[in-house]
C-alpha cells in the first residue's frame, strides 16, 4: 500500500471507530457501554497505528485492557487493578517516546487516559462528565488535531465535549442555583 492508502485506511478506521464510541453512549447497561468503548479503542489503536503515532495506537491497546477489567471486576474495583492499569499507561509512554519517538504527543495521550481511569474508578456520574470535559477530550482534540490529524478522532472528541456538556446542563439544579444567588446579595 502507498503512503496516501495507509492514511486514508487509517481515517476510514478512525471513523468506524468514533461511531463506535459514539453508539456507546445510547446503551444503558454499563457492560454494553464497556464492550462499546473497547471496540471503538480497537479500531483507534489500528487507527493511530496507520497514522503514525504509537503513543495514542499504544494508550488506545492499553485502554482496552482497562476496559476488559473493569467489565471483570465490576463494581468491586481493586487498588491494584488501578495501579496496574496506570502503571502500563506510563510504560506504554515510555516505550512509545523512546521506541516509538513520540515526544511530548506520549505525554498528550497519558495524561487523559490517567484522568479517565480515576474518574472512571472512582468519580461520580457529574465529576467523570467534568474530566471528559475539561481534560480528557481537549487534550485528546490536541493529539487528533496537532499529531495524528485524525478526522474521526477529533469529531469523536467534539461530541464527547458536547455530550457532557449536555449532561451537566440537564443534571444543574437551576432553581437552588437562582436561590443561591439571591442570598447572597
Amino acid at each position: 500500500m502507498t503512503p496516501a492508502q495507509i492514511e486514508l485506511t487509517g481515517q476510514i478506521v478512525g471513523v468506524a471507530a468514533m461511531a463506535l464510541i459514539i453508539l456507546s453512549f445510547q446503551f444503558k447497561r454499563r457492560s454494553m457501554y464497556y464492550i462499546m468503548q473497547i471496540s471503538g479503542n480497537v479500531l483507534f489503536a489500528v487507527s493511530f497505528l496507520l497514522l503514525g503515532n504509537v503513543a495514542a495506537c499504544l494508550m488506545n491497546a492499553i485502554g482496552i485492557v482497562r476496559g476488559i477489567i473493569m467489565i471483570l471486576l465490576g463494581n468491586k474495583r481493586k487498588t491494584w487493578a488501578l495501579v496496574l492499569i496506570n502503571a502500563l499507561f506510563v510504560a506504554g509512554t515510555v516505550f512509545a517516546g523512546t521506541v516509538g519517538g513520540g515526544g511530548w504527543g506520549c505525554v498528550v495521550s497519558l495524561i487523559p487516559q490517567v484522568a479517565g481511569t480515576f474518574s472512571m474508578w472512582y468519580g461520580s456520574d457529574n465529576a467523570i462528565r467534568w474530566i471528559q470535559l475539561c481534560i480528557i477530550s481537549p487534550l485528546w482534540l490536541v493529539n487528533n488535531i496537532f499529531i495524528s490529524l485524525s478526522y474521526g478522532g477529533i469529531i469523536c472528541e467534539a461530541f464527547c465535549m458536547v455530550s457532557a456538556a449536555l449532561y451537566l446542563i440537564r443534571m444543574t439544579d437551576w432553581k437552588k442555583m437562582r436561590e443561591g444567588l439571591a442570598k447572597r446579595k
